[in-house]
C-alpha cells in the first residue's frame, strides 16, 4: 500500500487495520557480560535480573532525587546480554550515563544505534501482517521479543505499542529496512510517516520523552508506576523518592488529557486554567476525529486532575474550554 502523507488518513489506518513506520534512529545500547543484568537491575526502576531471555520491560533511569534521566525498554536477549531501546535523543546521554558504571562491573557496553534499523508495525491486524510476512510473533507479554531472519538478515521482533494499538518493533540492519517496508506493504500495511504515530500516541494519551517526559518529571506524575516501576525489586537510583511518593499517596501534579473543541488552537506550552488560576501546561495536542475533540495532554495541579473537571486552555486565539480525562485514553 502507498505511503500516506495525511496524518488523518494514517491514523484511520492505524485504528482500523495496520500501519508500518520507519523509526530507524532509536537508541540501541547493548550491555553484555556476566554482570550485565545485575548492573542494570541496580540502576533502573523495574525488574531486570529475573527477566528470562526473550522477555523485557518498560523502565526509567532516575536521578538520586527521583527525577527522570531516561525512559527505556529493557530487552533480555540472553543470560549475558541485555539490549536497551530508547528515544533517539536519549541515545548519547544514556550511553554517557552507563559509561560511568560499566567499568565497575564485568560488563561491556556497546552503542549499536547506527547498526540498527527499526520498523514499527501497529494496528488491530498487526499480528496477521507480521505472520504473513514470515516474521516471528513474540509471546503475548509487553516487550517480549523473538529472533528470526529476513532473506538471511537477522531480525528481532519486539511486542510494543506506540499509539495504543497492538504493535511490534522489527529490529534489523538499516540496509534491510527498505525491503522490509516493501514486504510489509505487500502484506497489507499502510506505509506512513512518524507523524502518524505521534498523532496516534497523543490521541491514546501516551507520554513521550521530550514532550511529557523530561528531566524535570517524576515518573509517578506521568503514571509510569503502571508499567515501569517495581515496588519489590530492591534498591535502585532514586528509589527513596519513588517509595516516599507511594507511601504518602500523591504527587503535586499529574498528566491528564483535556478534551477540547476540535480545531481549537491549543498547543504545547499553553497555560491550563481553572477560572483565573493557572493550574498547568499543555505538553502535546492533536485533533482527533475519533474522539470528536482536540486532545491536549497536560500536567495539572493536584485537585484539578479528576476526570470530568472543567478547565480551559489559554490559546493564542483565546480560551478553549474542555474537560479532564484520565490517561491513557481507552479505545
Amino acid at each position: 500500500m502507498p505511503i500516506s502523507d495525511s496524518s488523518n488518513e494514517g491514523v484511520e489506518a492505524l485504528r482500523a487495520a495496520v500501519v508500518a513506520v520507519d523509526v530507524t534512529g532509536r537508541g540501541a545500547l547493548a550491555v553484555s557480560g556476566p554482570d550485565a543484568a545485575e548492573l542494570l537491575h541496580g540502576l533502573v526502576t523495574n525488574e531486570v535480573k529475573a527477566l528470562p531471555p526473550g522477555s523485557g520491560c518498560h523502565a526509567a533511569l532516575l536521578t538520586p532525587k527521583g527525577r527522570m534521566r531516561a525512559e527505556l525498554a529493557v530487552l533480555r536477549v540472553s543470560e549475558s546480554e541485555v539490549l536497551l531501546d530508547c528515544d533517539p535523543s536519549l541515545a548519547e546521554p544514556l550511553l554517557g550515563i552507563l559509561q560511568g558504571y560499566v567499568p565497575f562491573s564485568r560488563s561491556v557496553l556497546r552503542d549499536q544505534t547506527s547498526e540498527t534499523g527499526v520498523v514499527h508495525l501497529e494496528g488491530p491486524t498487526a499480528a496477521e501482517v507480521l505472520l504473513a510476512a514470515g516474521l516471528p510473533e513474540p509471546a503475548p507479554d509487553d516487550y517480549a521479543h523473538a529472533a528470526g531472519s529476513l532473506d538471511g538478515v537477522p531480525v528481532r521482533v519486539v511486542r510494543v505499542s506506540r499509539a495504543g494499538e497492538p504493535g511490534f518493533d522489527v529490529r534489523t540492519s538499516p540496509t534491510a529496512v527498505p525491503a522490509l517496508l516493501d514486504l510489509l506493504s505487500s502484506r497489507g500495511a499502510a506505509l506512513v510517516s512518524p507523524d502518524v504515530l505521534e498523532a496516534g500516541r497523543i490521541e491514546a494519551g501516551l507520554p513521550r520523552w521530550g514532550a511529557e517526559l523530561t528531566e524535570t518529571t517524576l515518573p509517578n506524575e506521568a503514571g509510569l508506576e503502571r508499567t515501569a516501576i517495581s515496588y519489590t525489586k530492591g534498591c535502585y537510583l532514586g528509589q527513596e523518592t519513588v517509595a516516599r511518593i507511594r507511601t504518602y499517596g500523591h504527587v503535586n501534579r499529574r498528566l491528564v488529557a483535556l478534551l477540547l473543541p476540535i480545531g481549537c488552537a491549543a498547543a504545547p506550552g499553553d497555560d491550563v486554567r481553572a477560572g483565573e488560576e493557572t493550574v498547568g501546561n499543555v505538553t502535546s495536542a492533536v485533533d482527533s476525529s475519533r474522539r470528536a475533540a482536540r486532545v491536549a495532554l497536560a500536567y495539572v495541579k493536584k485537585g484539578h486532575d479528576e476526570p470530568g473537571t472543567a478547565l480551559a486552555v489559554a490559546t493564542k486565539e483565546g480560551a478553549a474550554a474542555g474537560r479532564v480525562a484520565a490517561v491513557p485514553l481507552g479505545r
